[in-house]
Formats: structure tokens, sequence, C-alpha cells
């Protein structure tokens, strides 16, 4: 993983859109600072243990 494929992540994840925009830092200076947040959650999304944008979004829940 690289700081090019963080950055794809921070412009399409709303989650991760939100954090850096409110972070008011530059996308780099988020992205160094911030690199174990993001692999976890390209982790999470990649490996289907959560849903895209579940920082935004939240968990939905299970209606069993």
């Amino acid at each position: 993983m690289n700081d090019s494929n963080r950055a794809e992540w921070v412009d399409n994840d709303e989650g991760l859109y939100n954090l850096w925009r409110s972070s008011r830092q530059s996308k780099n200076v988020f992205i160094r600072g911030n690199r174990v947040l993001i692999d976890s959650v390209i982790e999470n999304v990649s490996e289907s243990k959560k849903p895209a944008h579940y920082l935004a979004y939240g968990q939905p829940e299970n209606r069993s």
C-alpha cells in the first residue's frame, strides 16, 4: 500500500474524506498521520468485514 492508493481511498470513501476535511490538514499530512486508520478502513472494506463508507454511515443493523 502506498500513499497514492491511500489518497484515492480518502477521495472516494465518504468517512475518510470527512475526517480529512475536518482535520484542516493538507491531504499528504493527513495521510502521513493516519496511515494505520486508513489501512484499517481499506482492509475492512476490501475484505468485506464492514460496508463501504461505514465511517460516515455506521454499520447496518442485523435485522434477522
